[in-house]
């Protein structure tokens, strides 16, 4: 990535995000950026966040950096098919279903889809039951039970959006992961849209949960 040709003025990494140690992350500020101090009192990064730093961690990130740009090429060959095969799957195998962004200009291991109808959070519910990580939207907002401004950013209407999941493929992943989603979820979304009920009398219109997730989940144990 080079930060001055996209003209990029700040920059955070988590290094969690490519297989780094949770609780570290590095934060690019371009020359002559003004920040205001997370913390004062030390001088520590910059002046930018004052305490001792977590020098394990710093070197764990700067590690899994190292090691992320040295086997890219690897990683996206790996992702890439898998992300392919699931965005397939998941529009070939569920009506009204949105790929969120471009097919192709995305992450290797990013897999942004909207499910019209029904609620990302009701989706997550039973994916987790079955054993499936997934989420609503980024992790720093998944719990935020609002459209994302991301996909309203895109042009997702907000109706559709509520309906967002998000897979987010790794090293570890393999077709037979791919494979289980695509037979667990479709049956998920008609099961759930089988217990909608219309918010509006116009045909077509957003549609609500009858709020029975808590006794269909019993009902599965």
């Amino acid at each position: 990535m080079d930060v001055n040709e996209l003209g990029v003025d700040l920059l955070s990494l988590a290094a969690q995000g490519f297989y780094g140690p949770k609780g570290a992350g590095a934060l690019y500020v371009r020359k002559g950026v003004r920040v205001t101090p997370l913390m004062d009192g030390g001088i520590q990064e910059s002046g930018k966040r004052a305490g001792t730093e977590n020098v394990p961690a710093i070197v764990g990130l700067g590690k899994a950096a190292e090691l992320a740009q040295k086997e890219v090429v690897e990683r996206i060959q790996h992702l890439e098919p898998l992300r392919d095969k699931l965005m397939k799957g998941l529009v070939e195998r569920i009506d009204e279903v949105l790929i969120a962004g471009h097919p192709q200009k995305r992450l290797p291991g990013h897999v942004s889809v909207c499910v019209r109808y029904i609620e990302g959070e009701s989706m997550l519910m039973f994916l987790n039951m079955q054993g499936v990580a997934a989420s609503s939207g980024s992790t720093c907002t998944s719990k935020a039970l609002k459209a994302s401004h991301v996909l309203a950013a895109i042009g997702i209407p907000a109706a559709d959006a509520q309906g967002s999941l998000l897979f987010t493929l790794g090293q570890d992943n393999q077709e037979e992961d791919v494979d289980y989603v695509l037979e667990i979820l479709p049956p998920i979304v008609q099961r759930l849209r089988s217990t909608l009920t219309t918010n509006h009398s116009i045909s077509g219109q957003r549609l609500t949960t009858l709020g029975i997730e808590a006794e269909l989940f019993t009902a599965d144990l």
